[in-house]
């Protein structure tokens, strides 16, 4: 009998970004094998931060656009990231910064 895999954060992140194991692993800074082992024995930690933080940028993205435009998005670069991709700030520890510049585009109340 196989042992039963507990849905963690990567799921949706994986699903919302159409990433693979291997883009999951580059996005974390870890290897494909590694990102694996966070799938059986949990996000380590020192990494639940980011996870949390890329998964509310993926949920923030997936309330506001169509599913389907969500990767193509993420993968663009943009001169509001200078010049990078969502993708690109992330794998570059940005992911905070990169949160509040999508919370603040998304925030209708308060002047551009």
């Amino acid at each position: 009998m196989s042992p039963v895999l507990t849905p963690t954060l990567l799921d949706p992140i994986a699903e919302r970004f159409e990433l693979t194991e291997t883009e999951l692993g580059r996005l974390f800074g870890v290897s494909r094998q590694a990102v694996g082992q966070w799938r059986e024995r949990g996000v380590p930690s020192n990494r639940m931060a980011k996870v949390t933080t890329v998964a509310a940028i993926g949920d923030l993205l997936g309330h506001q656009l169509k599913a389907e435009r969500i990767p193509g998005i993420a993968r663009r670069p943009a001169e509001a990231y200078g010049g990078l991709s969502m993708l690109e700030m992330i794998q570059r520890g940005r992911e905070d910064e990169l949160l509040r510049m999508v919370w603040r585009s998304f925030d209708w109340a308060s002047p551009a």
